[in-house]
């Protein structure tokens, strides 16, 4: 399972005390000319992947999961807060991201801190996901969310997968917004972190999956 852009193993403590053992990655900082495709085959040269495996993730983790997918004959692809292409993602983003090139990085450290306090907020956090997700963001290095955010505006997605892949997505999701998604299962008043403040609606869902899958 992949953890999202901002992320670590720590984003799926509520899906491991239920009895899923996932393997997650420490992911590594992409290089200069990776592309989504590139970064994934390096995510799977990490955890060595090379059988019938279930890949997944959040938000980014999930980009990156349906290009594992189709390096690594996946049975099948989690996505959870996620999409697999970027069209679906609003076009301000790209003039975010080329703003961005111009801003030291100690203003995008600033700026990842307090987008991490303030989608805590909008996602209605216990106070102890809060400190997770402030946490969290203060590990990030910044060449990583500098390049990643350009990975992802660069991302066509897989021309197939080649697998069944399967989407939960929150019905309030302001970072990915749901519109253009087409999810296999929606949480009505869910936001992007869904598998933290949904926990028990998105763990029913990744066993569903897996039994099916």
């Amino acid at each position: 399972m992949i953890p999202g852009m901002g992320a670590d193993r720590r984003l799926f403590e509520a899906q491991r005390v239920q009895g899923f053992d996932f393997e997650v990655p420490e992911l590594p900082i992409p290089g200069q000319n990776d592309d989504m495709v590139r970064y994934a085959a390096r995510v799977r040269d990490l955890l060595n992947l090379d059988g019938r495996c279930v890949v997944g993730g959040v938000s980014f983790g999930g980009m990156v999961a349906c290009e594992l997918a189709a390096l690594c004959n996946a049975r099948c692809v989690l996505l959870i807060a996620s999409c697999s292409h970027r069209r679906v993602l609003p076009g301000y983003y790209r003039w975010i991201e080329l703003i961005s090139r111009m801003v030291p990085d100690g203003l995008i450290r600033h700026r990842c801190e307090a987008s991490s306090r303030m989608l805590a907020r909008l996602e209605s956090l216990s106070d102890e996901d809060r400190l997770l997700i402030r946490k969290m963001s203060q590990a990030v290095p910044v060449p990583f969310l500098r390049r990643v955010g350009r990975m992802i505006l660069r991302w066509n997605g897989p021309r197939t997968i080649g697998c069944p892949f399967y989407t939960i997505h929150g019905a309030q999701d302001r970072i990915i917004p749901i519109r253009r998604i087409e999810a296999d299962e929606v949480v009505p008043d869910g936001g992007h972190l869904i598998n933290l403040t949904h926990a028990e609606q998105v763990n029913r869902f990744i066993a569903r999956c897996l039994a099916s899958g």
